[in-house]
């Protein structure tokens, strides 16, 4: 649209709109007014007149741009890499797209861009929206609703209803005379498995609304569940894996057998009904051969399996019965459906736009790419009215708020370093309760891991993610042990090496590990990985006494010098090791002059890099480092090193493209460890059950969407509270090869730490005893 026939001079510009031109601003310079080639007797008489038209002309053409701009804004998607792919993002962006993707990790992470407007708009589930609403209850919008393409007139994505046999005799009894009835009159449960629809806190919603939640602290907060149970029920049919760890979960099933009692198969406490009912056929079918009194199941198996049976009603939250004929069945929880949510500042602009798009009517590809990832077995339903999440949740549940959700257990209080992580551990503690995964977890922040380490050894907080690099240190020095180990993925295992430097007349003055006599080492850091790999391999080749603890004066009588960051901190040691010792064991650091032998970036020889800095720079004769912190460092020259294998010989040529077999130690580069104590037997066993019920759902879970991954990067920032490196959690029975390998490392030091209690308390013994004797004979 152009504005035709004006000509005028404002403020020192000649404005002229030309017929078939756009609006130009020309400056008027005097010159031009000189040599007349534009002629002041044409402007003046246009002064008082044209000067305002063009103003309302100028006006107009700002307002036409701002409506084109407007137009086409280009809206940012924010696309979980785990939904939308790489090429769908490309595909969407196509042509004149008004859609970009913006990559997140998950769903949480959409909600922190949205919040702060880095994204316009994301697609979530009900879980999604309810984790979302814990930390954002008034940023983002839901503005469509995405019912699933076969069941476009249902209004809950499901629903879960109570069925119990029709009861006709007391058709007046009270309704809070019902629930009581149910009490020892049996239960049938669909049952868990890792394919199952409804999280635990769904699934356990109505034993626990029926018969609310009695604490006892004599045993873990998932058998203060069962015992309820059967204290209520007295017999049921709740199959599946009732606690994350089989071990324990079979240890359960022998001591609460009532619960199976109503299985088909009471042994395996399964029913035989085919996996793709979820267990909600096999729960109605204990309810109608008369095993149990009341079922607990998705609407849409009911009418499947009894129809408009009169024989069976629905019980009602408030105690109420419903024939199944009826058209409003009463329900105790309503999942909503998915929806699009949008910042809350464009959800008005967006929403008919979005809408219009998905009518599948336009060709653009872009157009096309954005139905299908939006639309790809849904259809697209306009929210109506404006709502919060909270409003649009509470549409199919009383109460959106998971703080207020009761858990038994005392809470596992997590050690977390810095504002990131801590903020990560709040998004993780929140998701695990709204999952139904207890006891609940706390996040307790703290500077340093070593901070971190005391907390825990004074019983102010319970559990930390760790650097295997750590362990060592852990055990020795602040006495903790192993809650779980972190599983790590097969290309980044830590893989510790001896490295030495390769020499240009092919004379090696260290063919082997007995070479090392009188020798000077470099290593990353006091107690590390590789320090201890180290130590394990010159034990077992005799150039270390196989029988000592103190494992700096062996070191020290083996090398003529070395760099050991480290220690000499005091938070390397639970006691102050010799000065002789330590001076000798970092009289290789000091030719930096770093007499302080620091472990941190004032070392330069200090981490992985500062080892092979020592070795290239010839401050040592050996390099023991951790081959995933080195290898992407360009700095290096490969070829000017040669590997020291674990057999002792040298590997057949220089660089670090060698066989796992070579390297001293190939183990998992993470774990968690807490405080165990006799008197905590309770809560060491809910932490560990919690910790693998929350990876469960978590973690990397077989066709399932998760509201957060814990084993991934959180608002763009990787390694926080786990390492992205970890793709599970295994128990300390793990016979996993890595694993195996890392208990392996610490074999010498348990035996060392438990000869010393066995010395410590003869010796305590042997006092007492003489205290007593002496005593006597006074």
């Amino acid at each position: 649209m152009y504005i035709r026939g004006v000509c005028a001079c404002y403020q020192g510009f000649l404005i002229s709109f030309g017929s078939c031109e756009e609006a130009h601003l020309v400056p008027l310079l005097p010159s031009a007014l000189k040599n007349g080639s534009i002629a002041p007797v044409h402007i003046k008489p246009l002064l008082d007149i044209a000067s305002r038209s063009a103003m309302r002309n100028l006006v107009w053409v700002y307002l036409l741009i701002a409506a084109a701009r407007a137009e086409y804004h280009q809206y940012k998607f924010c696309a979980p890499a785990d939904i939308v792919s790489d090429n769908t993002c490309i595909a969407l962006q196509r042509g004149e797209s008004q859609v970009s993707c913006l990559r997140v990790a998950d769903s949480a992470e959409c909600s922190i861009r949205l919040a702060e407007g880095e994204a316009d708009f994301g697609i979530f589930n009900a879980e999604e929206l309810l984790l979302t609403q814990q930390f954002y209850p008034h940023n983002i919008q839901p503005i469509i609703q995405l019912r699933h393409k076969n069941r476009k007139e249902e209004d809950f994505e499901f629903q879960t209803v109570a069925v119990i046999h029709a009861d006709l005799t007391q058709p007046n009894l009270l309704p809070n005379e019902r629930i009581k009835r149910l009490r020892g009159s049996g239960f049938c449960h669909p049952g868990f498995s890792q394919s199952q629809w409804f999280n635990d806190y769904i699934f356990k919603y109505f034993e626990n609304a029926v018969n609310p939640a009695q604490c006892h602290n004599d045993v873990t907060a998932i058998e203060s569940e069962l015992r309820n149970l059967r204290n209520f029920f007295g017999k049921a049919c709740r199959p599946g894996q009732w606690a994350a760890d089989s071990s324990f979960d079979h240890e359960l099933k022998k001591k609460y057998p009532e619960l199976c009692d109503l299985c088909d198969n009471k042994e395996a406490c399964s029913y035989t009904t085919g996996r793709h009912h979820h267990g909600h056929e096999g729960a109605l079918r204990c309810l109608a051969r008369g095993g149990g009194k009341v079922a607990y199941v998705a609407l849409e198996y009911v009418y499947e399996y009894f129809q408009r049976n009169e024989s069976y009603q629905f019980l009602c939250p408030n105690g109420a019965v419903l024939p199944l004929s009826t058209e409003n069945p009463c329900t105790w929880l309503k999942q909503p459906w998915s929806v699009i949510a949008a910042k809350k500042d464009v959800a008005d602009t967006l929403k008919p736009k979005l809408l219009k798009w998905l009518q599948q009517q336009y060709k653009e590809d872009w157009i096309v790419t954005l139905s299908r990832v939006i639309q790809e077995d849904s259809w697209a339903f306009d929210i109506l009215e404006k709502m919060t999440i909270g409003t649009y949740l509470n549409k199919g549940r009383t109460n959106t708020d998971v703080e207020a959700i009761q858990t038994c257990g005392k809470p596992i209080r997590w050690c977390t370093i810095g504002d990131l992580e801590t903020n990560k551990c709040k998004w993780v503690a929140t998701a695990a309760k709204a999952l139904g995964v207890q006891p609940s977890i706390s996040c307790l922040k703290a500077n340093s891991t070593f901070q971190c380490f005391r907390d825990i050894q004074n019983n102010l907080t319970d559990i930390i993610v760790i650097d295997s690099n750590y362990g060592y240190l852990a055990r020795t020095v602040y006495g903790l042990s192993t809650v779980l180990y972190s599983e790590t993925e097969l290309d980044k295992n830590s893989v510790t090496l001896a490295v030495v430097r390769e020499p240009k007349d092919d004379f090696y003055p260290i063919k082997n590990f007995h070479d090392l006599k009188g020798r000077t080492a470099c290593f990353p850091e006091y107690g590390g990985l590789s320090w201890l790999s180290f130590i394990n391999t010159a034990r077992l080749e005799n150039i270390i006494s196989s029988k000592s603890c103190d494992y700096p004066s062996l070191m020290s009588k083996l090398l003529s010098g070395a760099c050991t960051p480290g220690i000499e901190d005091p938070n390397y040691s639970h006691e102050k090791i010799s000065s002789n010792v330590a001076s000798k064991l970092c009289s290789s650091c000091q030719r930096q002059n770093n007499t302080s032998c620091a472990a941190n970036e004032t070392n330069r020889y200090y981490g992985d890099k500062g080892a092979l800095r020592c070795l290239t720079e010839g401050a040592g004769d050996l390099a023991f480092v951790e081959m995933s912190n080195i290898l992407n460092d360009v700095t290096f020259d490969w070829n000017l090193y040669r590997i020291l294998c674990k057999n002792g010989s040298l590997a057949q040529y220089p660089g670090f493209n060698i066989d796992e077999l070579c390297a001293l130690s190939v183990t998992i580069d993470s774990e968690v460890v807490g405080r165990k104590r006799d008197d905590e037997e309770v809560h060491w066993s809910n932490t560990i059950l919690a910790l693998l019920k929350m990876e469960d759902w978590l973690g990397y879970r077989v066709n399932a969407r998760r509201p957060i991954h814990i084993y991934g990067p959180f608002n763009g920032t990787r390694d926080l509270l786990f390492k992205d490196s970890s793709s599970g959690l295994v128990d300390t029975s793990s016979m996993k090869k890595t694993v195996s390998a890392y208990k392996e490392l610490f074999s010498h030091v348990d035996e060392c730490s438990n000869g010393f209690a066995i010395t410590a308390n003869f010796i305590f013994v042997a006092l007492a005893a003489l205290y007593h004797l002496s005593s006597h004979v006074r």
